[in-house]
């Protein structure tokens, strides 16, 4: 027996969207297939994604232990920054920042894209020409180690994701991000003093 054609009518529609094929006696009109806004989608996107990034670092805290998963779990995050700021900046179609409010404005820019609110609720100010503050109010990696029960354990990858940043926009961090465990956790603000090599004009 020979094997069927594949089908080609799942095709986006005209609003660009990708719609099923309609089921045998199942009317064809498309308004009615399943949609979301495009706001609900990156929702979406975004939440299977740091679902995704939940279990892979449970699984391998439960297969290598705690100390093997915290250390992979800087590593990845820290090449996980480099790429996503590399994509954003050719995407923006912006150069590397010449001054600290520029570099501000491309970390801002960063956790508008990548964790926007409710995800982070974050504030940024330029310190001095080599340095910046970041505030974090909210932040969904305490929300959901908080909810899983190991803040007691678990080792901060975020500043290893803003210094991959830092290394595709060209402006390298001062010093490695040190090893902590969530402020937030153990009672305290979340505050980060970012100090980094001079720019170039």
């Amino acid at each position: 027996m020979a094997n069927p054609e594949p089908r080609t009518d799942a095709l986006p529609n005209r609003a660009g969207r990708f719609s099923l094929p309609p089921a045998e006696g199942v009317s064809e009109d498309v308004s009615s297939a399943p949609a979301l806004s495009d706001e609900k989608e990156k929702e979406l996107l975004r939440r299977c994604w740091y679902s995704h990034d939940a279990r892979w670092y449970m699984a391998v805290a439960q297969e290598f232990g705690v100390e093997a998963a915290n250390r992979l779990n800087k590593r990845v995050c820290q090449a996980l920054g480099k790429a996503e700021m590399r994509r954003l900046v050719k995407a923006l179609g912006i150069g590397a920042p010449t001054t600290v409010q520029e570099l501000v404005q491309v970390i801002e820019a960063g956790f508008r894209f990548f964790v926007p609110p409710p995800l982070t609720q974050a504030e940024f100010r330029a310190v001095d020409d080599h340095s910046y503050e970041g505030w974090m109010k909210r932040c969904f990696i305490h929300d959901n180690i908080t909810k899983a029960g190991i803040g007691s354990f678990y080792i901060c990858a975020a500043l290893d994701r803003i210094q991959g940043w830092h290394e595709a926009l060209g402006v390298p961090m001062v010093e490695e991000p040190p090893a902590r465990l969530c402020p937030k956790v153990q009672g305290g603000e979340c505050r980060l003093l970012i100090a980094f090599q001079p720019l170039e004009a």
